[in-house]
């Protein structure tokens, strides 16, 4: 792997002085509703005048990032937050039994986020391609067929997103250049590796999955519904199998594992988390950016 191969030359490598850092990236994890932490983690960072020249995101941080991309504020992300709702992005997804074939007349999710797609247009213009933004974006999906990491940093930018936010089971697949894809965050959580290969020398990752904390205030929280059970299944799944953060050279790990996945109410908490969080690294985060 490209990635492993570079942090092994790294390791071997003596600076009398280390070369500034050129490119600035930021990968953005998934984490479903956690996802307002990012925006708190961006308003920290544009408020100390620090903005990414490239970014990945999975999942939800693709939702954030693209916007961001796309040239979306994070004070505009923050006046979103507000106001957003489930009802904005899903719609229900009703099977249409058949007995004679009752494999097939199942619904491959339980919800649609196809209004995701107008949803994302009306706040940055509809038909704009990932290609035409003034930053480098890659929305990170999952073949679900092949397992594939698939990096999405060509075409039209609201599918690509939807198609990164498509949790297997919840939400219904997206079909794609001939591929059938689910939620990044199946293949590849933090695509830390993605921003490497798009030119990135200097990464910060925000990752929202981090371990549970089992103090009394802020013990793991347990799923309310059905759609909160699978998605806390997955993204446990994803925490486990989730390497790449070693090759950041900054994780950010809002405390939020006592959120709730799907809780949009908690959007107060969840901004402060990601502000608190990104708070403590921005003394490191300017002093590696500086070269002191």
């Amino acid at each position: 792997m490209k990635t492993q191969n570079t942090v092994a030359v790294r390791n071997r490598l003596t600076w009398d002085q280390p070369p500034l850092p050129q490119k600035l990236g930021l990968v953005l994890g998934g984490g479903a509703a956690r996802g307002i932490a990012h925006v708190g983690a961006l308003l920290v960072m544009e408020e100390h005048g620090i903005y990414p020249d490239i970014i990945t995101g999975t999942s939800v941080g693709a939702l954030v990032g693209g916007l961001y991309a796309a040239g979306v504020s994070a004070l505009r992300l923050e006046s979103l937050v507000a106001d957003v709702s489930w009802f904005d992005l899903v719609s229900i997804k009703l099977p249409k039994p058949n007995l004679r074939d009752f494999a097939r007349s199942l619904p491959m999710g339980l919800l649609d986020i196809d209004k995701m797609i107008p949803w994302i247009d009306s706040l940055i213009g509809e038909g704009i391609l990932i290609e035409q933004l003034n930053t480098p974006f890659a929305a990170i999906s999952t073949d679900l067929v092949t397992g594939e990491v698939v990096a999405m940093n060509r075409g039209l930018l609201a599918p690509a997103i939807r198609a990164s936010c498509a949790v297997p089971g919840i939400f219904t697949p997206y079909r794609r250049n001939g591929r059938l894809l689910g939620d990044g965050v199946v293949a590849n959580n933090l695509p830390v590796s993605v921003a490497r290969e798009l030119g990135a020398d200097y990464v910060i990752a925000i990752d929202l999955l981090p371990p549970a904390d089992f103090t009394p205030t802020h013990r793991q929280s347990e799923p309310r519904n059905m759609a909160e059970l699978a998605m806390s299944s997955l993204f446990m799944l994803a925490r486990a199998t989730q390497f790449e953060q070693q090759y950041a050279d900054v994780v950010v790990a809002p405390t939020v594992a006592h959120i709730n996945l799907a809780d949009l109410f908690s959007a107060d908490e969840l901004l402060a988390a990601g502000r608190a969080a990104m708070e403590e690294w921005i003394p490191k985060i300017k002093a590696d950016l500086a070269g002191s």
